[in-house]
């Protein structure tokens, strides 16, 4: 991996973690593209943590960490499970300890409107969230329609944000 050049100084982070982006001097990697899921990502990512931190980025943008219907993350189904197509839970602490060493922050990508359930309920969709320990019912998921202006389908649930079930 190159390095900038005199870019990496040991004590950019202190003990503040807000220090970096308070002096305008955070540099955010996004540690992570559509098909990363496919190496097991965070032992890879662990493993260049080092080169990351020697490299001068201050921050990395990880990415959704919980289980998931697709394997990017952006379908999730248990918010609750760290264990993905990234890694088990265990590797994910890991990554983060090792970020935590180096003085690296960590940035999760959390998805919580976007969510797909795990069994079929009414009308065929993915709207049951059977042995998960969230209170939703199929009254959760409002529609596959899009906007009020263009009515287009859409494939990734939204969040229903009014009702007893979901408050």
């Amino acid at each position: 991996m190159g390095y900038l050049s005199n870019a990496y100084d040991e004590n950019i982070q202190q003990t503040d973690p807000g220090a970096v982006i308070r002096k305008g001097n955070e540099i955010l990697l996004q540690a992570f593209n559509w098909e990363s899921h496919k190496y097991g990502w965070w032992r890879n990512l662990e493993n260049k943590v080092p080169d990351i931190a020697k490299s001068g980025f201050t921050s990395a943008w990880l990415p959704p960490a919980t289980h998931s219907f697709a394997p990017e993350g952006y379908l999730p189904q248990n918010l609750y499970s760290l264990n993905s197509s990234y890694g088990s839970e265990h590797q994910l602490k890991a990554l983060l300890q090792k970020m935590k060493q180096y003085k690296v922050r960590a940035m999760a990508d959390i998805v919580i409107n976007h969510r797909v359930g795990t069994a079929q309920g009414h009308g065929g969709m993915y709207n049951r969230y059977d042995g998960i320990p969230i209170a939703w019912d199929e009254l959760a998921v409002t529609s596959c329609t899009g906007g009020l202006v263009t009515f287009r389908k859409i494939f990734i649930l939204s969040i229903r944000h009014m009702g007893p079930s979901t408050s």
